[in-house]
């Protein structure tokens, strides 16, 4: 009973801190966004969404990240989801030519993660976004 109950809490996305206490844990901890921004003239301005601009063609993002060792796992249930090192990138519902502005992307195993998306962002120009509080970093 108490397995299952262990079980139960880990899907609902709660975790026991002691003698019956519970708290939510966070998954968006483990997830970024991946977006292209334009450059601004004023290096001091906070970027914002207005400043976002297509990360390619949904054929051309896959055919991107496809350089690091990203791509569908070729299931009818997988189809939008990049697998790669430590990651799921999620692809918008859009048609191959249709443009994605953002891919989130979920943390699997983190030190992996870590080293494979600045590099992603450096050869690609593109930034990662913090989902909570919109702040860009890489």
């Amino acid at each position: 009973m108490v397995r299952a109950a262990g079980a139960l809490l880990g899907v609902c996305g709660l975790a026991s801190v002691g003698r019956g206490g519970y708290r939510r844990i966070l998954m968006s901890d483990r997830s970024v966004l991946l977006v292209k921004l334009l450059a601004s003239d004023d290096e001091d301005a906070p970027a914002t969404a207005a400043d976002a601009v297509a990360l390619g063609s949904a054929r051309e993002v896959k055919d991107l990240l496809a350089q690091f060792n990203m791509s569908e796992d070729g299931s009818a249930e997988g189809a939008g989801m990049l697998y790669g090192p430590g990651i799921i990138a999620t692809m918008p519902m859009v048609g191959p030519d249709d443009p994605v502005m953002q891919l989130l992307v979920t943390m699997q195993e983190e030190d992996m993660a870590w080293a494979v998306l600045p590099r992603v962002c450096r050869a690609l120009g593109w930034k990662m976004m913090d989902p909570r509080t919109g702040r860009t970093f890489g």
